[in-house]
């Protein structure tokens, strides 16, 4: 029985390599490879842009945080090197403006300086008090600026 299956499944066309797979042999192997779409797929991102990474949600997470990192990140091309791990494309988020960050909260205020708690950081830092801009709505989550 296991034979027949065999034997039949081996001498019909396949349509991902555009033949049957016993006529595949070291002539004909690379033609094979031609008929399969997934190397002509265009890329959704380059070298250089700007990303989140989805998070993951168990089914009883709060459905009114966010779906993605606060942390971005830059889309490098590693060479010689292993990766150890990578993402798909449906799992990273292209940033619209990747040199804007939030502000959760101003700690403190000197002069033209203010002392700020970054949304999703663990780092506080000083910065000018001319680069934060307010958000429309009046919420408490500023905006720095891009000079």
């Amino acid at each position: 029985m296991l034979e027949s299956v065999t034997e039949d499944y081996n001498n019909r066309k396949h349509r991902t390599i555009g033949m049957k797979p016993c006529e595949v042999n070291a002539q004909t192997h690379l033609d094979a490879y031609t008929h399969i779409a997934l190397f002509d797929k265009k890329h959704r991102f380059n070298v250089g842009d700007v990303v989140r990474i989805s998070k993951y949600k168990s089914i009883f997470a709060k459905g009114y945080t966010s779906n993605w990192s606060s942390e971005l990140f830059k889309i490098a091309k590693l060479q010689g090197k292993p990766i150890l791990g990578g993402f798909y494309e449906q799992e990273l988020q292209k940033v619209k403006y990747p040199d804007v960050y939030l502000v959760e909260r101003v700690l403190r205020r000197k002069n033209d300086k203010v002392y700020v708690k970054w949304w999703g950081l663990n780092e506080n830092s000083w910065i000018d008090k001319n680069n934060i801009s307010r958000n429309g709505d009046k919420s408490d989550i500023n905006y720095l600026k891009d000079n």
